[in-house]
């Protein structure tokens, strides 16, 4: 099978000559240009023959149509804002909309069509969108906990906040697909019981999320994830994606729990950061083999939990290919 054919027949829980796989890590001061970030995608692709890629963008990129701006001049250190999107949370509902066809997510796209270009067809491709809510989030300081603030003081503000980020990330979505792309990956790090109720998913989390999944609707291969521990995994199950993704932690269900829930097919095996980075080339190819054994070959794509940490040692994401992936038929 070409690594296309492996990944799209893994999805629909067809058989496959082995489990795809995949792993996705940042260099921060590899992502601030279009050729620099395809570049570095092709140069970990070329090194560890990855099945599918999911170029991994920089954190802001979204925040930028509203103006944040932030330096990173570590590879491995996460970006540094130095002037937040919105100065107060409440002002989040006066958010401009915006032109997504220019700026830094026309740099991301013309990143990915760089890679689909230099890897041709028989590789699928992923474009990373995040949530409106995570997006927001990042737009001011404390972001996170100003946002969980307003679903109980200001909840219409925040909404409107969210409907114009929404409207952007369904454009910039569309484009992407329309460029190329096999689909979205699409990220919240807001969906954990910590964070919030499941009612007030329903109503901050679920209508948006919607409306950018539904820009996404015919590509092949689109993906949601959901970080962090306690995740609200039964919100998530009417989304219309076709693999979930998410870390195998503490109060989260188990690869073929998720599979159980949904039909569909999942995406994990692997640790993310900051575990990664900490254990041997041998714990590592312990956790792809007890996944591989959990689900049997089927429904499955080997990936991490979140992405592997920034910088981390060559050996260790070269630890995965030494595991046989091979699917064997009694």
């Amino acid at each position: 099978m070409n690594k296309r054919e492996r990944v799209m027949a893994a999805i629909k829980g067809q058989p496959v000559d082995r489990v795809p796989f995949s792993m996705w890590l940042h260099d921060f001061t590899r992502e601030y240009s279009a050729q620099a970030l395809s570049q570095e995608t092709l140069r970990l692709y070329r090194a560890y023959d990855w099945d599918f890629l999911k170029p991994q963008s920089r954190p802001y990129c979204f925040n930028e149509l509203w103006g944040q701006e932030f330096v990173s001049n570590e590879r491995a250190q996460f970006p540094i804002v130095t002037r937040y999107g919105v100065q107060r949370a409440e002002d989040i509902a006066d958010l401009p909309a915006v032109d997504a066809s220019v700026g830094a997510l026309a740099e991301q796209l013309e990143a990915y069509q760089q890679v689909r270009s230099a890897v041709g067809p028989d590789v699928p491709i992923v474009a990373t969108i995040f949530a409106p809510l995570m997006v927001a989030g990042f737009m001011a300081e404390n972001g996170p906990a100003e946002m969980r603030r307003l679903m109980s003081e200001a909840p219409e503000k925040l909404e409107r906040g969210l409907q114009t980020i929404a409207d952007a990330l369904a454009q910039h979505t569309r484009r992407c697909i329309e460029g190329g792309m096999d689909g979205i990956f699409y990220a919240t790090t807001a969906a954990t019981c910590a964070q919030m109720t499941p009612e007030q998913f329903e109503r901050f989390q679920t209508p948006f999320d919607l409306q950018v999944l539904e820009a996404a609707q015919g590509a092949p291969f689109n993906i949601v994830h959901m970080c962090g521990d306690g995740i609200l995994a039964d919100q998530f199950v009417k989304y219309p994606v076709d693999v979930f993704s998410w870390a195998t932690s503490p109060g989260n269900p188990s690869l073929m729990e998720m599979h159980n829930k949904t039909g569909r097919a999942v995406l994990g095996g692997l640790p993310g950061k900051p575990a990664f980075g900490n254990m041997t080339p041998s714990e590592i190819q312990a956790h792809a083999r007890r996944s591989l054994d959990e689900m049997g070959g089927r429904y499955h794509l080997l990936g991490p939990d979140c992405s592997v940490n920034p910088g981390v040692d060559p050996a260790l994401l070269a630890a995965v290919n030494e595991v046989d992936l091979t699917v064997r038929r009694s």
